[in-house]
């Protein structure tokens, strides 16, 4: 669904508070319609935190900078109204560029990546492991729990092997969730010529 395919009386809200972002259908007010797990014909949400909310009160702070990408931590949408709203996330966000949460991912949010890895108007920028699998440098590296868990392999027999191998570097380059991804703000473009864009 694109913003053309919004109800007369539903809008897209921003909540952007410097570290934490919150996309969500609303009401002309600004008032949420609903969770996404309603009966609501059109309801859900987005919400992502940025590296330096990531980055508050973990022990080493610098060894997952992941690009600076914001993490997605939360969403919830009625059936095939969640990408609109992750594509605002993705472009309010801009070059820093969005990426799946690191720790845990539904099998419905990890679809969502999926599609992103296939969509020619979005630009997907390479993650790395924490050991540089893929590329010397740090500035690229991020957890791969997300990434094990939705490959179908078990954790111990990923790290029981030479994780530098041709099925390491597979399970990099081939996941959804080891992407970050950015696009030009074209979504939020039509949605502020219809009248249905309500940011802060």
């Amino acid at each position: 669904m694109g913003p053309a395919d919004l109800p007369d009386d539903v809008y897209v809200r921003v909540e952007n508070r410097d570290k934490y972002l919150r996309v969500f259908y609303s009401y002309k007010d600004g008032e949420q319609i609903g969770t996404g797990m309603g009966n609501e014909i059109v309801s859900g949400y987005v919400e992502a935190k940025s590296p330096d909310a990531r980055e508050k009160g973990r022990a080493t702070p610098d060894r997952e900078p992941c690009l600076g990408a914001w993490m997605v931590i939360g969403a919830g949408a009625t059936h095939g109204w969640g990408p609109l709203l992750y594509d605002v996330a993705m472009e309010v966000v801009g070059g820093a560029g969005l990426m799946a949460d690191r720790q845990s991912l539904s099998k419905a949010a990890f679809n969502v990546w999926s599609v992103y890895m296939s969509r020619g108007d979005v630009v997907k920028k390479q993650l790395d492991d924490t050991e540089n699998t893929l590329t010397p440098g740090d500035e690229d590296n991020c957890d791969i729990d997300t990434a094990i868990h939705h490959s179908g392999l078990k954790v111990a027999d990923v790290f029981n092997s030479d994780w530098s191998d041709e099925d390491g570097a597979d399970l990099l380059l081939g996941s959804p969730v080891m992407k970050v991804y950015t696009k030009e703000p074209t979504t939020i473009q039509k949605l502020k010529v219809m009248g249905r864009y309500i940011g802060n």
